[in-house]
Order: C-alpha cells, then structure tokens, then sequence
C-alpha cells in the first residue's frame, strides 16, 4: 500500500494540473476503463468535473484531494476531487510511471488498470489501481476521513509525546491514522521502530524513547520523499529492503548481519531485528498528576534505558508500631 512518502510523490505528480488564478483551463477527463472502483464518481459527478479548474493538490496522511473551483464565476464556493490509493492505487504521468512493491513496474502509459485520466492544457494524469481498493469522492466517505483524521506526520505541529506511557502497543498507536499522527503505514512504522531499537508490541514508551522515534521519523520521511523525487534508491541500511519476503526466506541480515524476523503487531506482519529491538516487559513506568506523584526521567546517554523517578508528596512520617 502506498504510504506517505509515496503519496507524497503522487501529489507532486498531480502539481502539473494546478492553474493560475486567471486561467479557465478546465479539465477533461477520459475514462478508460470499465470497471471502475467501488467508490468513484457518478456521471453526474464527471460533468461537475468536466467544468472545474484545479487550484491546487493538497495531501493528509495518505489521502490526496484535488482543490477545485467550478469555471462558472457566479460559483465562488471551491469543491475538493479525494483520491484515496488503497492497496495498488498510482498516479503517473507520460514522463513519470513510479515504481511500487505491491506492483510490477510499467513503462506504457496509462499503466494498465487505470480509471481516470485527468487533462489539461498539455498535461495529462492518469489515475491507475489494480486492485481497485483505493476510491475517488467528491464527498463521502473520504471527506469524512479527511476531518477525521490527525495532524499530518509532515505537519510543523506533529508530534508523538502523546506515546508517552500509553499502555496500547506502540506499532498499534503508529497506524492508527486517528490516534497520533496521519500517514505512517506498515513498512514506515517498521521502519522508524527498527532505527529507535523499539520493538512493535512495546507499550508504555518513555520520553528518551519518544524522542528518538521522533527523530527517526522525520528522517524516513523526509529522506523517502527525496529519494524518491530524485529516483534513487533508499539507503541501503534500511530494513525496507529486506522486509518484502515476510518470513518466506529465513536467511534475511539487516546491515550488521543480525536475524529479520517477521512477527504479528498490530494485525499485520512486521519486520523486527529481536538483537536490537527487544520487548521491555513494564508496567506503568510513571503517572503525571496534580497530586501526589510527581515523575521525572533519569538523563542516560542511551534513551531506551531511561529510568523514571517518582516523587511522593511529603506526608508526615508514619509511626513505627511497636511489637509487644
């Protein structure tokens, strides 16, 4: 499935249709093929966007929407085009086919598959998905989605402080696109996890151990979508390269030669290194309240061997009982 960074690439991809505030270009569309997504456009829907202009192409978490503004003047009010990618989905243009793991690479355009073309002026983009689990929606369900879902993983704002101490599984709070931040999927969260040293099933993460995943996830992203924009590959320490097996080759090293081991987290298969990324069996490691705890870290110079010290209120000390 595609995730962010790839989402990410689709709607740079998607840029080209963007027009200036003075144009009237609006789109044509062509619809190649005859078994469409289950959540697709109406006929009616395609002659609203047969009169639409694109004003821009926005993205949160893994679901893209096309800014539309209707060329009849008296219509001030913009609508939105949502594109959700599901397992297969890929945006792709004459010049530009991405590659994906779920699909086998492509140089004829449209690739095969493809559902909707978009066209304007001389630039043309094709919306293609093999599986047809992704969707595309002027409205719901995808709008809905859209306010649903939490501050982008890119956002200035994102952060992940609220995994601290939480007692749900950490891999489980990383792919839930509501809980903590939108866009991370399953080989991202596996990635980041594997680079802290965290391992998928933790739970009551400290705030050393937030921080390095913190840390570890601005830097897939961010180094994903470049890669990505420079059609390079990922660098070569990354576990993603040795994670598209799942279990069916048992001689899989990360880049130090430990074990790839795939397990359940969350629902889903996941790719952990057990040599670095060990269950800490915990409980709750600190409470923060107005009463009568008061927690605060022990600075170590490793981050997953954070302690919590934990200061009671001062309370009179209690009389020792005598024992006749």
């Amino acid at each position: 499935m595609p995730e962010l960074v790839e989402v990410e690439n689709f709607r740079r991809i998607l840029l080209c249709l963007k027009q200036d505030a003075n144009s009237n270009s609006t789109l044509q569309i062509e619809l190649p093929s005859p078994t469409v997504p289950k959540v697709f456009p109406t006929k009616s829907e395609i002659k609203i966007l047969k009169k639409c202009v694109v004003k821009d192409v926005e993205r949160k978490g893994k679901l893209l929407r096309l800014v539309l503004q209707q060329s009849d003047k008296k219509i001030d009010k913009n609508v939105f085009l949502y594109l959700h990618m599901g397992m297969t989905g890929r945006i792709s243009t004459p010049g530009n086919i991405p590659s994906l793991e779920s699909l086998a690479a492509s140089e004829t355009f449209p690739p095969p598959h493809t559902h909707l073309i978009f066209k304007v002026n001389n630039e043309e983009v094709a919306y293609s998905d093999p599986r047809r689990f992704g969707a595309v929606s002027f409205d719901e369900p995808l709008s809905s989605k859209w306010e649903e879902f939490a501050l982008d993983a890119l956002h200035p704002e994102a952060t992940l402080e609220n995994l601290i101490g939480q007692k749900k599984k950490v891999k489980a709070l990383l792919l839930d696109q509501r809980a903590i931040v939108s866009g991370v999927g399953n080989w991202i969260a596996d990635e980041i996890l594997y680079q802290s040293k965290i391992h998928p099933d933790q739970s009551f993460l400290s705030p050393g151990e937030v921080e390095v995943l913190q840390d570890s996830l601005s830097k897939v992203l961010n180094t994903g979508i470049q890669c990505i924009s420079t059609r390079e590959e990922y660098p070569k320490d990354w576990l993603f390269h040795r994670r598209w097996s799942k279990g069916k080759s048992s001689t899989e090293k990360d880049c130090d030669g430990n074990c790839v081991k795939f397990v359940k987290s969350a629902g889903r298969t996941s790719a952990i290194v057990a040599f670095v990324q060990k269950l800490q069996p915990r409980n709750k490691m600190y409470e923060i309240s107005s009463g009568s705890v008061d927690a605060k870290p022990v600075h170590s110079s490793d981050p997953h061997q954070v302690k919590m010290q934990v200061k009671e209120e001062s309370s009179p000390p209690r009389k020792s009982r005598r024992i006749k």
